[in-house]
This record gives C-alpha cells, structure tokens and sequence, in this order.
C-alpha cells in the first residue's frame, strides 16, 4: 500500500514546524527545511523509527515524492529566474560588475575544491570514476551559490532593495548559469567515459540545445503566447506557459542537464512578460512554496546519512570542505566587489549572501551521486557543509540587516 498523502502531510508538517522554528532564532526558512530534510531521512528518524519508518516511507511513495519535489524546484527555478532576468541590467557598464564579482566568486573556490580534491581522501571517489571527474566535480560544488536560496534570504532580511543585495541575487544567476553549464559538461564527459568523441558530441548537444532555446524557440513562446492571451485571456496564456515550463525542463534532461535548469531557460524567454509574472505568481507560488519545494529538501535529506561520518579523519575532512567553501567564496566575491569599487561594508555583504548555496549545491549533489560521481560519504559531508554555510549566511545577513536599519527590524529579533 503507497502512504503517498500520509508521507505528503508528514512532510509539510515538520517543514512547516522547522521553518517557523528558524525564523525564531534568527535563521531563514529555507535552513528549517533543510534541517527538516535531514530529521525525516534515515539519519534520524530511520534510526529510531524501525519498521514504522520503512512503512511510511516506502520505496513506491518515496519515489512519487521525489517527482513531487523536482516539479516544485522546477516551478521555484521559473518563478525566481523569470524575476531575476526581468530586473538585468541593460547596459554594459550596469552590467560589469555582477559578472566581476561571479567569476572571482566562483574561481578561487573551484581552484580550493579541486585542491582538496586532488590531495584529498581517495575512499571518496567511487570505483570506475576517472578521478579528473571527481576533482572537477568537488570544484564545482564548492563554487556554486543558490539564487532561489539567495532570494529568501534576502526577502526574509528585509533587504531586497539593497544595492548589494541585488548585485548578489545578479551575480548568483550568473554563477548558477555557469555552474549548470560546468556540470553539464562533466556529466557528459563522465557518461561518454571520457572518450574524446563522445565526450566532444555530448558537449555540441547541449550547445544546440541553448541556441535553439533562447532563438528559434523564444520567438515561437512569445507568438504563441499572444495569440494565446487574445483567443482565451489569461487562462490560456498560463496554460501555454506551463506547458513550455516542463517540455522544457523535459528536454533540459533529455540532454544531460537537470530539469530545474530547463525551468530557467523558460524564465529567460518569459522573462518580459509581467503580466503572465503576475498571474503565475497568484496561481502556482502558494502551491509551491508550501507542499512541492519542501519534498526536494526531504528527498535530499533521505539520501544522506550520519553514520556515514564513521571516523575522525571524514569529520576533518568536513571542517575542511566547509572552511575551503566559506573562505574561497567570501574572498573571491570581496575582491571581486572591491575591483569594482563597491564599498567594504557592501563588498562584505556581498561575499555573505553568495555563500547561500542550499537548493543549488542540493541538486549538484544530488545529481552527483546520481551519476556515481561522488561516494555516499562525501556526498553526506558536503550535504552537511552546506547546511551549514547556508545557516552561517542567513545570520550574518540578518545580522548586517539590523545593524544597518536597527529600527525596523527591532520587533522581529525581540520576538526571536
């Protein structure tokens, strides 16, 4: 018997509890339903659960939550980008800066993470995993930031309008594009087994893939969505939109990325139209801020285990992850910030917020060990480091929030 609606409430229950808990003591939301993923999944409550968690948590129920979850980062991944991509800087000079600030954001931690990588713990590459993909891929976990993670926090601080915040939340689309873009190319290279005929195939497909997008299918959407709201209103012009979201988080996949990022190459092509915004946002953002995105982090969280952190020399080995993470990501974003003659103050908040990682890093790592990229250990030791340097972001970005505006945000720290 599936225990599907059973395992649903269970779940936005205990998100809901732990996000309400985490705005208490200063966190986000979205740390609560990270942790919350972890409480549900084997490390906790399967430890102590026993048989009434293998029934509730069955493999046929688990699996439908799990599509449940990736439909609602899809709709998060659309939603946040379609904003984002809306408010880009139009002119070349507005827009030096957020790419300054990606590009030394994302160096100095890939050049740590490979670092670690390459004279790191050899248990943590799978068998028959080239080890150039396991070194490049622990780049490309530690150098990624979380736009939709990002977004909360700095909705949730108060500090949206903030220049900073906003050359962050650009910088993160940025990375998040580049990261996807690196992923992609070593999921390639790994599923070709690095030959160079394959790998070079698998690498023009996705280029194909872009090109055709933001071209020859943006002007057929934004036809078609005209003759759509002119026949049927706003009702038909949704449907077309949600329709074009999943086939193209469906091809997005078809072509080795992850779906979510086939959901933000429909943000870019819909990115102008603010009334198809405005009305997605009243239809679909409750549904799936509340039920669907929670299922991505508990679906996350049930792939890690604790116990897997069996020695001192893994706990080390997290301390190090999560300080190359933290360190190599604030000083690439600062000295990136301040190259562009952005304030200190400023910079710092910058390097702050792009050390968010949450939902993205989740995906990566996710997809990771789905492509045996990573073993079972590193992939909870990073799971873990990004919690943590999620938490760490949302705090100091509260905190940076009421020492600059202590009036405003007296109420909500005096009731935490």
């Amino acid at each position: 018997m599936s225990n599907w609606l059973l395992q649903l409430a269970v779940v936005i229950l205990v998100t809901s509890a732990c996000g309400v808990l985490a705005r208490r003591i200063g966190q986000g939301k979205v740390v609560g339903e990270l942790i919350a993923g972890l409480l549900l999944g084997p490390s906790v409550l399967g430890a102590i659960g026993g048989a009434g968690y293998r029934l509730l948590f069955n493999p046929a129920s688990a699996t439908l939550l799990s599509k449940l979850g990736e439909l609602g980062l899809v709709f998060l991944m659309f939603q946040t980008g379609a904003h984002i991509v809306g408010d880009m800087p139009k002119t070349r000079t507005a827009a030096w800066p957020p790419f300054v600030i990606a590009a030394f954001g994302m160096a100095v931690p890939f050049g740590m993470g490979c670092a670690l990588a390459s004279f790191g713990d050899g248990a943590f590459v799978p068998p028959h995993v080239p080890r150039i993909a396991y070194v490049l891929f622990c780049g490309i976990a530690l150098s990624v930031s979380a736009l939709p993670v990002m977004a909360r926090i700095v909705t949730e601080a108060g500090i949206a309008q903030h220049h900073a915040a906003r050359l962050s939340i650009l910088a993160a689309t940025v990375t998040d594009a580049v990261g996807w873009l690196l992923l992609a190319g070593v999921g390639a290279l790994a599923k070709s087994g690095f030959s160079t005929q394959s790998a070079l195939y698998g690498l023009l497909q996705l280029a194909g893939f872009f090109a055709v997008s933001v071209t020859i299918v943006r002007l057929a959407m934004q036809g078609l969505l005209e003759v759509a709201k002119r026949s049927g209103g706003h009702s038909a012009m949704l449907v077309c939109a949600l329709c074009y979201v999943l086939l193209s988080a469906w091809a997005a996949t078809a072509f080795g990325l992850h779906s979510a990022f086939g959901a933000l190459i429909a943000a870019v092509n819909m990115s102008r139209r603010r009334d198809l915004l405005q009305f997605w946002q009243r239809r679909f953002s409750g549904l799936a801020d509340v039920v669907l995105t929670p299922l991505f982090f508990v679906s996350a969280g049930m792939q890690a285990s604790v116990s897997a952190l069996h020695s001192p020399m893994l706990l080390a080995w997290l301390a190090l992850f999560f300080a190359a993470g933290v360190a190599g990501k604030y000083a690439g974003c600062y000295i990136g910030a301040r190259l562009c003659k952005i304030a200190p103050e400023d910079s710092y908040l910058i390097g702050v917020l792009m050390n968010s990682r949450g939902t993205v890093e989740l995906m990566v790592l996710s997809i990771g060990l789905q492509l045996q990229l990573i073993s079972a250990s590193l992939y909870t030791v990073l799971l873990i480091a990004t919690l943590a340097t999620t938490a760490a972001s949302a705090q100091l970005a509260h905190r940076w929030a009421r020492k600059r505006d202590p009036v405003r945000h007296a109420v909500p720290a005096a009731a935490g």
